[in-house]
């Protein structure tokens, strides 16, 4: 359970840091595009979290009606 949390806790702070860098970019700080870059990175990585089991298929033999 904690790495679904923290897998989360990635994605929220990704969301986060991206609503501030884009804060920043309609502020015109020179720091936003540190912002959105660490948001990018956090965003892909909470994400890949949860895609790479998925695309990782299972072990097991698939069952089917025609299997005896």
């Amino acid at each position: 359970m904690s790495a679904v949390m923290f897998r989360l806790v990635l994605l929220a702070t990704g969301i986060g840091l991206g609503q501030i860098g884009l804060d920043s970019i309609a502020r015109g700080n020179a720091a936003a595009l540190v912002q959105l870059a660490l948001a990018l990175v956090l965003l892909v990585a909470g994400s890949a979290g949860f895609i790479v089991p998925l695309l990782g298929g299972s072990t097991g033999k698939e069952a089917s009606r025609h299997d005896a």
